[in-house]
C-alpha cells in the first residue's frame, strides 16, 4: 500500500511539473507575440520612413513575427542584401531591439522594388546576433 502511495504521488508530481512547464512556455510565446503586436503597431504608426532609398511602408506582427515591407523608391545606391545586412547589426546592436529578440521576437524585411514585385526576403532572429557580438 506504501508502495502504491509512493507511486501515486511520484506520477501526479510528474504530471503536475508537465502541466506547469506547459503553461510557461505558452505564456512565454504569449509574451513574445504581444511584444511583437506592440512593436508593430508603433511601427506602424510611423509609416512610410525613408531608408537609403527604400520606403518602409508597412509594420505588421503575426505571431511573434514583426514583417517589415521596404518598398525601393528609386532613389539610391544600396543594394537590398546591403540593406539587409545594416538592419541586421543595428537591430543585433540595439539593447531595446535585442532585449525583444533574445524574448523570441523576429524581424522578417520584404524587400520589394517600386512595382511592388518581392526582390529579396531576410528573417533577423537572435541567433543571428551572434557575429555581430
Amino acid at each position: 500500500m506504501r508502495k502504491t502511495l509512493k507511486t501515486g504521488r511520484i506520477a501526479l508530481m510528474s504530471a503536475a511539473a508537465l502541466v506547469l512547464s506547459a503553461c510557461s512556455s505558452t505564456s512565454d510565446l504569449e509574451i513574445a507575440e504581444s511584444f511583437a503586436a506592440q512593436r508593430a503597431d508603433m511601427l506602424s504608426k510611423l509609416v512610410p520612413i525613408q531608408l537609403n532609398g527604400y520606403n518602409l511602408v508597412r509594420a505588421k506582427s503575426n505571431s511573434t513575427e514583426i514583417e517589415l515591407t521596404l518598398l525601393y523608391s528609386g532613389s539610391g545606391d544600396v543594394a537590398p542584401a546591403a540593406l539587409a545586412e545594416g538592419l541586421e547589426k543595428t537591430y543585433c546592436t540595439d539593447n531595446e531591439i535585442y532585449s525583444l529578440m533574445e524574448k523570441g521576437v523576429h524581424y522578417k524585411l520584404l524587400f520589394r522594388d517600386a512595382r511592388g514585385r518581392p526582390v529579396l526576403e531576410r528573417t533577423i532572429r537572435s541567433e543571428d546576433c551572434e557575429k555581430h557580438q
